[in-house]
């Protein structure tokens, strides 16, 4: 919804002078942003300062009655100024706060009932207790009469096509906060599930919804995400934080920044970087489940560099079939990854396991760099393949045994074989391997 059609025209001469005056033209963008900055001020100062009179309720009702004022001042003052700009700021804002209202309406649900039982001592000013069950109720529901109708009217705003789709979802990742649970793993379950639930619902809603290719329609996309930073951080901030968090928020990471690669234009720079800066939170996912193997695995050390590597590998690889750039550069990178961590495993611990995964893995590799057409993704397949070959020889030398008939079998067996091929094909062979020569080197680097 917009109210620009409502705002008063000026007469030709005062916008010809506000136009070629670039002072007057930036100064009400400043305001915005200084008004929008002290706004966020106060509200941070509202719940980290140290109150001295009146219960949880009352303060929580003093913030409540804040985010309904932004949202009624974002109505109004598109009528009386006739300005949608900073109407549609004030009603961001509102939106914007609406997870601190019901991170603490959570702090009352868990104040009375708590399904973990977890033993904290908080922060007195991040400590919100409600008296009893019912008052926990009560100022619940006049909280949702509050805020639902915030809610629906800034979408109806920021996104009038998918108003309806963004309030609903709006108010179920809101609700997530009041969920009476903090156990890290069970949170950190709940926020990956519906991390992949709203970016889902953005990316349908962006394909049937033009309106959501604008500014506005960014900030409403984008603040579906939220809430749920706002879960995870007080798990991080107050509770402990383990090895699965991290992963999970790493793994949110990589969603993230994969979704907003996909919305922008596969040649600009912007994605290019988001592109490469996706490797990082890869990276950490990598790391965070091999530290949860090595937990579910204790004594297995062998299995950590692969889950690992392996990680790494297809996030880096489910880049290049996504990126705007062709993708040579993260199919190097990935295989890279995957090789060198396969053969420094086999090197470190050895074992006739890890040399068949190397066989195996190399031989995929190659297939792989022949389908496409790039040589160090060929070249590593293959050395990671020879390598694996290489063990398995030297393995099957130290328990082979020439006095043994089955193995003098074995082995004149296959020498006859071998030199029969050659003979009988030694010219064809040859042709197809210069021929297979002369393509490769015109394959990609």
């Amino acid at each position: 919804m917009t109210t620009e059609s409502n705002a008063v025209t000026a007469p030709q001469s005062e916008v010809s002078t506000v136009s070629s005056n670039p002072g007057i033209k930036a100064l009400p963008k400043l305001l915005r942003g200084f008004g929008a900055a002290v706004l966020v001020a106060s509200v941070s100062i509202f719940l980290f300062q140290g109150w001295e009179s009146g219960n949880d309720v009352y303060r929580y009702l003093l913030l409540l009655a804040h985010t309904a004022g932004l949202a009624f001042l974002g109505v109004v003052s598109s009528h009386w100024i006739r300005e949608s700009k900073g109407a549609r700021l004030l009603l961001i804002l509102a939106l914007a706060s609406v997870p601190a209202n019901f991170a603490i309406l959570g702090g009352f649900v868990y104040s009375q009932w708590a399904l973990d039982g977890i033993n904290v001592v908080y922060p007195h000013f991040v400590t919100w207790r409600a008296g009893d069950p019912a008052t926990a109720l009560i100022t619940a529901g006049i909280a949702l009469l509050v805020l639902a109708p915030v809610i629906w009217f800034g979408f109806m705003v920021l996104s009038r096509g998918s108003a309806g789709r963004f309030t609903a979802l709006y108010l179920l990742t809101n609700a997530a906060l009041l969920v009476p649970l903090r156990a890290t793993d069970l949170t950190g379950w709940l926020a990956l599930a519906l991390t992949l639930l709203v970016l889902m619902q953005n990316t349908h809603a962006k394909r049937v919804d033009a309106g959501l290719k604008t500014p506005e329609g960014v900030i409403a996309r984008g603040l579906q995400l939220l809430p749920l930073g706002v879960m995870l951080g007080r798990g991080l901030w107050l509770y402990a934080a383990d090895a699965f968090v991290f992963t999970v928020m790493s793994v949110m990471v990589f969603l993230v920044l994969r979704h907003v690669t996909l919305q922008l234009d596969g040649r600009l720079r912007t994605r290019a970087f988001l592109e490469r800066l996706s490797i990082l939170p890869a990276t950490a996912t990598g790391f965070g489940v091999a530290y949860l193997a090595s937990n579910a695995f204790p004594g297995v050390s062998e299995v950590y560099l692969p889950v690992f590597t392996f990680t790494v590998a297809a996030l880096v690889l489910e880049i290049s079939l996504r990126t705007g750039t062709g993708g040579a550069g993260y199919r190097r990178l990935a295989t890279g990854v995957l090789t060198s961590g396969l053969l420094a495993n086999l090197v470190i611990f050895g074992g006739v396991i890890m040399a068949a995964l190397c066989l195996m893995l190399g031989l995929l590799v190659i297939v792989y760099g022949y389908m496409v057409e790039q040589r160090v993704v060929f070249v590593l397949g293959g050395l990671t393949l020879l390598v694996g070959l290489g063990y398995q020889v030297q393995y099957a030398i130290q328990i082979f045994d020439l006095g043994s008939w089955a193995s003098l079998a074995a082995l004149g067996v296959s020498a006859i074989l071998i030199g029969s091929a050659i003979e009988r094909h030694g010219s064809r062979i040859k042709i197809r391997l210069a021929h297979w020569g002369e393509r490769f080197r015109s394959w990609q680097y």
